[in-house]
C-alpha cells in the first residue's frame, strides 16, 4: 500500500472564455492512476466558456467567484462551495458574473455499465 500522491496542475491552456490546467498524478509508475481525470479552470469576470457536451460524466467543485451555468435549458447560479454533476451528453456552459475570476475544479470519468 502506498501513501497519497500529490496532484499537480499543468501549464494553463487558453480556451475560449477560460484558462484550463489539467491534473497530473506524479511520475509514471509512482502510483496506480485514478479512474478519473481532472482539471482546474478559471473564467475571467464577464467571460463565457464555449458550450461543452461529452460522453463522460463530470463533477464541478466551485472554489471561488460567482457565475451562472446554462445546462439543458436551465440556468443555475453558482458560487464557492457549490458542486454540480453533469451526466454524459448533457450540454453545459458557464459565465463568470462576479468581479473576480470564477475558479472551478472539474473531475470526469467514463461511467461503468450497471
Amino acid at each position: 500500500m502506498t501513501g497519497p500522491v500529490k496532484v499537480g496542475f499543468g501549464p494553463a491552456e487558453n480556451m475560449p472564455g477560460m484558462a484550463v490546467e489539467y491534473m497530473s498524478f506524479g511520475p509514471e509508475g509512482q502510483a496506480v492512476p485514478p479512474p478519473f481525470k481532472g482539471s482546474r479552470f478559471l473564467v475571467p469576470p464577464g467571460a463565457t466558456s464555449e458550450p461543452d457536451e461529452h460522453a463522460v460524466a463530470e463533477i464541478w467543485l466551485v472554489r471561488s467567484g460567482t457565475g451562472t451555468v446554462l445546462s439543458a435549458g436551465s440556468r443555475t447560479h453558482i458560487g464557492p462551495g457549490d458542486a454540480l454533476y453533469y451526466p454524459p451528453w448533457v450540454p453545459h456552459q458557464v459565465t463568470s458574473t462576479g468581479e473576480d475570476p470564477l475558479e472551478v475544479f472539474s473531475l470526469w470519468w467514463t461511467p461503468q455499465p450497471q
